[in-house]
């Protein structure tokens, strides 16, 4: 089903550049020729980096490169390199790749979960979600889940030093890594029955913190590059985030009000489905809390919380696409309740079909 859902949306990237759309550019006419249909937008970003590097700090308030964090750009570089190909198309391949290994650990931990059949809904859940096309496209999703699943795939055989080490590397993946935190100190910490040595809590509290290592150390990289202590946080306000999170939070409410008032909800209804899904999202978090699975719920409020404090409401989706113990939830959700399941799969693909077409063609999606 995995490698079926692959082909099927990569299949409709090609076919979707044929659909009648108005032309709509982002990058030049020949690097427009040059990409693939799910490298656009950051992916440019991410090119630069490949091509060229991190370069010198840029005034403040413009954007930068610095905003993107170096593992994963810096792997599609090694692979470029060692085999001489595009980096505009290893780049994608590279994404599904990295989809196809951690949609099948995500499987194996559904079926240690759940029972087969709500381990199979679950997997439908994550497939069909309209932002999903994001795993096969040249951004980082696809390895922050894969390294995200695999640290908690080793916390659970007690590989916790694995684990950090995963944990690290998410950090330099995408500054949302700082999420799994909590989730890591909850899967990680010995349980009150067990009678353990402090080192075995010393190891679950330096795994916790690893994904916080990791962004931090980029920072501290991007600062040592440029020459510019604080060249991360400048590059974030090119993108006009929040100066603090109680600051980008307040901007973050108030967006949606503003928004209607313009008339976007006749015009541009799309940005609807950024708090559709911090609604739904938020409303999961509960119900894990309320099934006492307090590291699962951590992750999915603290990926809400993160992009809510930058005052963005935009790309919401596709942060949330990486919470996958939210999607384990779904599937409970809607157990004995098949016609609104299979009226969310319905929904939801369409979405997934509309959206990758519109990113295609140069339309922002998340």
């Amino acid at each position: 089903m995995i490698s079926a859902w692959a082909v099927v949306l990569t299949a409709w990237g090609f076919a979707a550049r044929s659909l009648p759309v108005e032309p709509r550019h982002g990058w030049t006419p020949d690097l427009t020729r040059r990409a693939p249909p799910y490298a656009r937008f950051d992916s440019g970003w991410y090119l630069g980096i490949v091509e060229r590097g991190y370069g010198p700090a840029r005034t403040p308030g413009e954007p930068s490169e610095h905003a993107f964090f170096p593992l994963y750009p810096l792997l599609v570089r090694a692979i470029s390199k060692a085999t001489g190909a595009d980096p505009l198309w290893v780049g994608p391949l590279f994404s599904t790749l990295c989809a196809l290994a951690a949609l099948w650990l995500f499987w194996k931990e559904a079926l240690r979960r759940l029972p087969p059949r709500l381990a199979l809904h679950s997997l439908v859940f994550l497939l069909v979600f309209p932002t999903s096309f994001f795993f096969l496209a040249m951004y980082s999703e696809s390895l922050f889940l894969l390294l995200a699943v695999s640290a908690f795939a080793c916390v659970a055989r007690g590989r916790l030093a694995a684990a950090a080490i995963l944990g690290l590397l998410a950090g330099l993946t995408r500054a949302p890594a700082v999420a799994l935190c909590l989730p890591l100190l909850f899967a990680a910490w010995p349980r009150a029955a067990e009678r353990v040595r402090p080192a075995r809590k010393l190891a679950a509290a330096a795994t916790a913190l690893s994904p916080a290592a990791g962004v931090l150390l980029w920072i501290a990289a991007a600062a040592w590059i440029t020459g510019v202590p604080g060249a991360y946080a400048r590059a974030q306000s090119g993108w006009h985030r929040g100066t603090s999170p109680i600051s980008g939070a307040i901007h973050w409410a108030a967006a949606l009000p503003d928004r209607v008032a313009r008339g976007d909800l006749l015009e541009k209804p799309a940005f609807v489905l950024d708090y559709a899904d911090v609604a739904i999202f938020a409303a999961i978090a509960v119900f894990q809390a309320r099934r006492r699975r307090w590291g699962d719920a951590a992750f999915t409020a603290g990926a809400l919380a993160l992009p809510i404090s930058t005052g963005i409401p935009a790309s919401v989706p596709r942060y949330v696409l990486v919470v996958y113990p939210a999607f384990f939830a779904l599937a409970e959700i809607f157990d004995g309740r098949p016609l609104p399941r299979r009226a969310w799969w319905l929904g939801s693909a369409l979405l997934l079909l509309a959206g990758a077409a519109a990113f295609v063609h140069w339309r922002w999606v998340a």
